[in-house]
């Protein structure tokens, strides 16, 4: 009916153009930067898996962008479930081009304070499952010999914080995965970038904060309990627009020779900039201790 409207021939041109459209594949699409990244992927013209809990937040995207928007309810931490459930997505789509391991969470507390339940929780989220669905997506990108892998780190990935061990850990440990995986990848056409968020004005801290213990389970701690709630108080005046963030992204991925790391935000820029001027001053600093572990050369 509708090719009866517009004409076979347009009719024919707009299924080509969306057959050849690229296919995102989303991972926490369903709120912050990722469903921001999710609606100017699809307002760019291009289409979205988006991997979800629950679609609910994402039901006006799925009827504004009708056939372009699929929607994957399914938990990343469970790698025998997710990899057919994506592998059905993407056949279904035809392709997939962009991959963003954008889903996680933060876990405020000093570390001996943590449970260690739960701190193996935050690095099934944050870190297992990013590799999870990486080794559900690689063999697609593979096959294609192109594609983009956006990994989601942090400022905290290469800083610290007080109260964050966990959150920082987990961000420490998916750049350095990051990092050894785009020395693969790349003479398989498939480029890597880690992107590091300072503060986005999102949710993202009022989740971490509504879960903040009442009080110090250890006395010593009080002061990273105050620190935290200090930070606490300031979710909703963050500096980061998580729709601009999504406009980068999409600009980054255009790229032919994009950056292994990308700060997004001012905060993001000066916080690791501070770090790596400490870090190679404490390098040279200490460089003869450091050199002085060589075998003694023979004479």
């Amino acid at each position: 009916m509708e090719a009866d409207k517009i004409g076979p021939f347009v009719w024919l041109m707009r299924e080509v153009r969306s057959m050849e459209s690229r296919v995102w594949l989303v991972t926490g699409a369903s709120g912050g930067l990722g469903q921001a990244l999710g609606s100017e992927v699809l307002s760019s013209g291009e289409r979205v898996i988006a991997v979800t809990r629950g679609d609910g937040p994402l039901q006006p995207l799925t009827a504004a962008f009708p056939g372009r928007l699929r929607t994957v309810s399914v938990d990343i931490t469970d790698a025998g479930t997710l990899r057919p459930v994506l592998d059905d997505a993407i056949t279904r789509f035809g392709r997939l081009d962009v991959v963003v391991n954008n889903a996680g969470y933060a876990l405020a507390c000093p570390f001996e304070e943590l449970d260690d339940v739960e701190l193996r929780a935050q690095f099934e989220v944050n870190f297992f499952a990013a590799a999870n669905v990486l080794r559900a997506a690689l063999p697609h990108l593979r096959a294609a010999k192109a594609g983009r892998v956006l990994q989601i780190s942090s400022l905290a990935g290469q800083t610290g914080a007080l109260g964050m061990s966990a959150y920082t850990a987990g961000k420490h440990a998916l750049e350095g995965l990051s990092v050894s995986l785009a020395a693969e990848l790349t003479p398989l056409g498939i480029r890597t970038t880690i992107v590091e968020p300072g503060a986005i004005r999102t949710d993202f801290r009022a989740n971490w904060a509504s879960r903040l213990p009442s009080g110090a389970a250890l006395p010593d701690y009080l002061p990273v309990h105050e620190a935290l709630a200090r930070s606490a108080a300031t979710a909703g005046g963050q500096i980061g627009d998580p729709a601009r963030m999504a406009q980068a992204l999409v600009a980054l991925t255009d790229m032919p020779s994009p950056p292994l790391r990308l700060p997004l935000g001012s905060d993001a820029l000066a916080g690791i900039e501070n770090a790596r001027s400490g870090q190679l001053q404490e390098l040279r600093r200490f460089a003869t201790l450091s050199a002085s572990t060589d075998h003694t050369k023979a004479i």
